[in-house]
């Protein structure tokens, strides 16, 4: 599912266990559903790891939602990822 309800995934990226389950997140592109603010959520931005999941922060707003690492690993089964995901500091508006 694209949305965790704060949020709308466009696109994750992290690191499985070779049977599909997801086991740390690296990257997150994201959209805030408060701010209409576009990211990419990082370890250093964003992203704050908790035991079974993370917790996605925007910076624009500081809307945040705890979503689960299962909940990811669904989002990558339907929508799949991409490896080529760079990380950006700089965030926008969606129109």
């Amino acid at each position: 599912m694209p949305t965790t309800g704060r949020f709308y995934l466009l696109d994750v990226t992290g690191q499985d266990d070779g049977a599909g389950r997801l086991l740390e997140l690296t990257c997150v592109q994201c959209r805030c559903l408060a701010c209409d603010w576009s990211f990419t959520a990082t370890s250093a931005r964003g992203l704050i790891p908790i035991a079974g999941g993370t917790v996605l922060a925007c910076p624009h707003c500081d809307n945040r939602q705890a979503v689960s690492l299962a909940r990811f690993s669904e989002f990558i089964a339907r929508v799949g990822s991409s490896s080529q995901t760079a990380a950006t500091d700089a965030g926008h508006r969606s129109r």
